[in-house]
């Protein structure tokens, strides 16, 4: 749960070091990160890269050394770390509940979908059934047909009378 680079890290000194370790602290790293211990050839870039490390370790010295700003900054690092604290349980909660959500819809969905095959299987086998049914009728008519040829010839009469029929019906119909 690091907050990341707090004024101690940027003097490389422990959370509890005594105003002693502070000040040793802060001539070492004035030291490493001073703009004047460059070299002459440096460009700009890496003197206001420079700059802004040293600035960094006089703005953590003048915090670190005064003993009412230093209690005030560990207040409020004690604050963000307690607010981390919080923020990341809060986060890992949502984060439980978008896995559960997610698993749910995914569930949702699977079972939807074998809702829909199952439809399709069953409308297939229906139509198989059918087309069964169909050619079982159809043969066993023929076979009918075979054994009594009278039949046949009946069917043929009532065709003939049907169509009869309906060319009376639409001849009736049209308007004169």
């Amino acid at each position: 749960m690091a907050l990341g680079l707090t004024l101690y890290d940027v003097l490389g000194i422990p959370h509890d070091a005594t105003t002693e370790d502070v000040r040793k602290g802060y001539k070492l790293k004035a030291l490493e990160t001073h703009p004047d211990k460059l070299e002459p050839t440096a460009t700009e870039r890496e003197r206001r890269a420079a700059e802004g490390k040293f600035r960094n370790v006089c703005d953590a010295f003048q915090v670190l050394s005064d003993p009412i700003k230093r209690k005030a900054y560990d207040e409020r690092i004690q604050r963000a770390q307690m607010n981390q604290k919080a923020w990341d349980e809060a986060r890992d909660k949502r984060n439980r509940e978008r896995e559960i959500w997610a698993s749910q819809l995914r569930e949702r969905n699977q079972a939807r979908l074998k809702a829909q095959q199952d439809l399709y299987d069953n409308a297939r086998k229906i139509k198989e059934e059918k087309a069964r049914y169909e050619e079982m009728v159809e043969a066993f008519y023929q076979e009918l047909r075979a054994r009594n040829p009278e039949w046949e010839l009946r069917r043929q009469e009532v065709l003939r009378r049907n169509a009869q029929l309906r060319e009376k019906s639409q001849v009736s119909k049209i308007p004169k």
